[in-house]
């Protein structure tokens, strides 16, 4: 599959693009403040151009980096998830684009005390740190754009911290909410390919399949997050307990 990463200059934007390169071909693009002196690296600032248009054009798929990529200032950080999304996206279902992943995190719902099981049915409650608010922000964009169909948009929460190696790895941590890469990476060749519509509550809405929030951590015993989605969308992790 031939996919397209966002922010693929950043430390996460690498670490994802490890991740997805043993089974995909991939595009690699970031903004030119970022991409200069990277030779593989597509520069691109994702306006309302030209330039976006050709970004996509040929692309199977797009993993779009919607927290955790570069730090910047708030006005910057703001600006990248909300407008440079929405004409990335905009070029996207122009294009014919089947499938958009956005990689958010799970801290948008950090503020629930640890004993609720929190899914993915429940408010997220962002504060006004810029990146955290970013992230909201940008699962905003997808949403709507999910509601108006096109495109099939896999929103992926994601457990923290992002670990390097299995899911024993993610148990050594300590944390509740950690993810491991190949749980990453596991979850990541799923969304890509998932029919969205599996378990959706509103089959008879007009797009049913459009935009599917999920969480994604490791299906570590005593975890901060269930992982009803990834069992009934992606199929991940049955009979583990995740449901």
């Amino acid at each position: 599959m031939r996919l397209l990463l966002t922010s693929a200059t950043s430390d996460f934007g690498r670490s994802v693009a490890g991740l997805l390169a043993p089974d995909n071909d991939l595009v690699l693009t970031d903004l030119s403040e970022h991409a200069k002196g990277h030779e593989h690296v597509i520069t691109c600032d994702l306006g309302d151009d030209d330039s976006t248009d050709r970004l996509v054009d040929g692309i199977d798929g797009i993993v779009h980096i919607g927290y955790g990529g570069h730090f910047a200032s708030a006005s910057d950080l703001l600006d990248q998830h909300t407008r440079c999304t929405y004409n990335l996206l905009t070029a996207a279902r122009s294009a014919g684009v089947p499938r958009f992943i956005n990689l958010s995190t799970l801290k948008l719902l950090s503020d629930y005390p640890e004993n609720l099981t929190v899914t993915e049915n429940w408010r997220s409650t962002p504060s006004v740190e810029p990146v955290i608010l970013s992230a909201h922000l940008s699962e905003y964009v997808c949403r709507e754009f999910g509601r108006e169909g096109g495109i099939k948009i896999a929103n992926l929460r994601l457990g923290f911290p992002l670990v390097d190696g299995d899911t024993a790895a993610a148990v050594a941590s300590g944390s509740t909410a950690a993810l491991a890469g190949d749980d990453l990476r596991t979850a990541l060749n799923a969304a890509l390919i998932a029919d969205l519509a599996a378990g959706a509550q509103s089959a008879g809405s007009p797009h049913p399949a459009s935009f599917r929030t999920i969480h994604v951590q490791s299906p570590i015993p005593n975890r901060r997050f269930l992982l009803k989605g990834a069992a009934s969308i992606l199929g991940l992790w049955k009979g583990q307990g995740v449901a």
